[in-house]
């Protein structure tokens, strides 16, 4: 097994485990329904879903699960492939509510909100803090769409049913900097909690290394 060397090996073998659990729970489920909850698209001749998640777009094979990218044949982290499988096994077709959320508001969020402020606000702090207009460049470089909250923010659809928007309120001498990331009601309904944390971050780290490329 191919592995990402930036993911301890400990969760590697967690996320490993938990691909192959989807992989069988994708087998026991009607493609043609996952599809149409989920808002990916499903070839019934190839019998492969199609789906965008972030920035990229990645085929899933029914029944297998095998997850490539489209188009290309980099490596696919399985953190990925755990996030891209659940969201197919999850998804409810619930249309978006437009009440947002914070992390915490999600059942099940304050157990992960330890993690959940690590991984998804930690590092955006540290990157937007003091720059609340690069937030703007790079979600706008995205194609994401500009949100009035905080003193940046914006709204980057992570997958089909899954707009999350992240917002900075940058700090100063006197107080330190502040972000949240805010969810439809319906998130819950998409993705297990878990894996919110997880498609969290890869939106943070994906507009933080975009900003890089601006600054």
């Amino acid at each position: 097994m191919q592995t990402d060397n930036s993911t301890p090996q400990h969760l590697q073998n967690g996320y490993q485990l938990a691909y192959e659990k989807a992989c069988a729970g994708l087998a026991a489920n009607n493609p043609e329904a996952m599809a149409t909850n989920s808002g990916a698209e499903f070839d019934s001749n190839k019998s492969l879903f199609t789906i965008k998640y972030l920035k990229d777009v990645y085929t899933v094979s029914y029944p297998e699960g095998e997850v490539n990218f489209a188009g290309r044949q980099d490596f696919v982290p399985v953190a990925a492939k755990v996030v891209l499988l659940h969201y197919l096994l999850t998804a409810g077709g619930q249309p978006l509510s437009g009440q947002l959320v914070s992390f915490k508001e999600i059942p099940g969020g304050m157990i992960y909100l330890q993690p959940f402020n690590g991984r998804v606000l930690g590092f955006f702090k540290a990157v937007f803090g003091k720059k609340a207009n690069l937030l703007t460049q790079a979600g706008e470089k995205l194609g994401g769409q500009i949100a009035r909250f905080g003193d940046a923010a914006v709204t980057l659809n992570v997958l089909p049913q899954l707009p999350i928007t992240y917002v900075i309120w940058e700090g100063d001498e006197e107080f330190p900097a502040n972000a949240t990331a805010l969810f439809d009601f319906t998130a819950q309904y998409y993705l297990p909690t878990e894996d919110l944390v997880v498609a969290a971050a890869a939106g943070a780290s994906l507009l933080s290394k975009t900003a890089k490329t601006l600054s």
